[in-house]
């Protein structure tokens, strides 16, 4: 799991859901949940992971960075450039390099050509003089297709560039504040008396988990495909009883957006 915890920018969502008083004091017993993965006008997310802890892993991110006397690194003017940020259209990409790939076909084509014959023979004089142009062209198209690419991708590998090193340095103080975490998520582990669960979402978007009776927090990450720096993130609480509930979605509004470094 990412050890990120969420910013004043991204408050955690999460819902609960209710039973009646008198359930919460019932022994554990096993139910069956069902969870729904989607976002607005998407298809079903399909093989997304889902992790069930019996306790809240963000909330001991939380209390470590709360009490903790080292300031989280802050990127103020990277951050809205990497949520803005779009991948490149395959398609133009592909076009920028057509007009080289069809001299560079074109010239291929007549230097096999004049490979196949005497120089002693009718024309090869005129034809090579339009291969020694055809190169020249070749070599124009080139500079013109590689002038192009740095344009459409320039900017894109400067900002992954700035995203890299202030990821280096959001983990490096990740590896400091964070650094009891595993002590302490073991102890809230045999607290509980739980182990944690984890399923996969099927064609269907949907993922099923045997769990006791009490309180679990579900956790999902989806990477935007359109957006590598950008995640939906998901920390749901549930409280899980005899009588329900038997379906939980992760949707929209039950999530967060937020970078993914």
């Amino acid at each position: 799991m990412s050890l990120v915890r969420y910013t004043p920018e991204y408050p955690r969502l999460v819902i609960t859901a209710t039973v009646a008083l008198g359930l919460a004091a019932c022994s554990e017993r096993e139910v069956h949940l069902q969870i729904e993965v989607s976002l607005q006008e998407a298809e079903p997310l399909v093989g997304i992971d889902i992790a069930a802890f019996p306790f809240d892993p963000d909330g001991l991110l939380d209390s470590l960075e709360g009490t903790s006397d080292i300031p989280r690194p802050q990127f103020p003017e990277l951050q809205p450039e990497m949520a803005s940020y779009r991948r490149p259209n395959v398609e133009a990409l592909r076009e920028v390099g057509t007009a080289w790939l069809t001299t560079r076909d074109s010239v291929k084509h007549l230097a096999d050509s004049l490979n196949q014959v005497s120089p002693a023979t009718p024309g090869y004089a005129a034809a090579y003089e339009r291969l020694r142009r055809s190169y020249q062209s070749l070599a124009q198209r080139a500079v013109e297709r590689d002038r192009a690419l740095r344009e459409r991708v320039g900017d894109d590998r400067d900002l992954a560039s700035r995203a890299a090193a202030a990821a280096d340095s959001l983990r490096r103080w990740e590896r400091q504040v964070f650094a009891p975490f595993p002590q302490l998520a073991d102890s809230a582990m045999a607290q509980s008396g739980k182990q944690l669960v984890r399923s996969m979402t099927d064609s269907d978007g949907m993922a099923s988990f045997t769990l006791t009776t009490g309180s679990w927090w579900l956790i999902a990450h989806w990477v935007d495909p359109e957006n590598p720096f950008r995640e939906r993130y998901w920390n749901v609480a549930v409280f899980l009883s005899v009588v329900g509930p038997a379906l939980v979605p992760l949707y929209d509004e039950n999530s967060v957006d937020r970078w993914r470094h």
